[in-house]
């Protein structure tokens, strides 16, 4: 972290991550195809975003959103009342389940997708394609595991 650089300031790459991400999210609230769509929680979003189109244990999207177990059990149910997503045995394993997006999670899924591609393309208007490219590339590389760079 640079000398002149806080926690909590307004430069914080981590808070300027969230902030782009809050962004997206007020535009797909906004959004006339998608604001009357189910608001889902940060997790949610997170969950969804880490399914499978085959289906996906409950275990594994634990370890991609980076939650216990317990919780993504609880997070599942939720998601299951509201009929966001389904579990459905798995074709290997009889004793587990795998996730997939419901009816209603796939309608949310494309009209999401939709509503983000426009939202793109509002920002490569505001800002440029080129610093939208730029964006996509270093958020799609791999970081590596974080504090392995000889720190701590």
């Amino acid at each position: 972290m640079a000398a002149d650089a806080t926690l909590h300031g307004a430069g914080n790459l981590g808070a300027l991550l969230v902030r782009a991400f809050r962004w997206f999210e007020e535009g797909l609230a906004s959004d006339p195809d998608t604001a009357h769509l189910p608001r889902l929680s940060g997790t949610q979003f997170m969950t969804l975003a880490s399914l499978d189109g085959g289906g996906t244990s409950i275990a594994e999207l634990a370890r991609r959103v980076g939650v216990t177990r317990q919780a993504m059990h609880q997070q599942i149910g939720e998601m299951e009342k509201a009929a966001l997503v389904e579990l459905v045995d798995s074709p290997t394993d009889r004793r587990v389940k795998l996730v997939k997006l419901s009816l209603l999670g796939r309608t949310l899924d494309r009209k999401a997708a939709q509503a983000i591609d426009a939202l793109e393309r509002d920002l490569s208007s505001r800002i440029g394609k080129d610093a939208v490219a730029g964006l996509r590339a270093t958020l799609s590389a791999d970081w590596g595991t974080p504090g392995k760079n000889g720190r701590r």
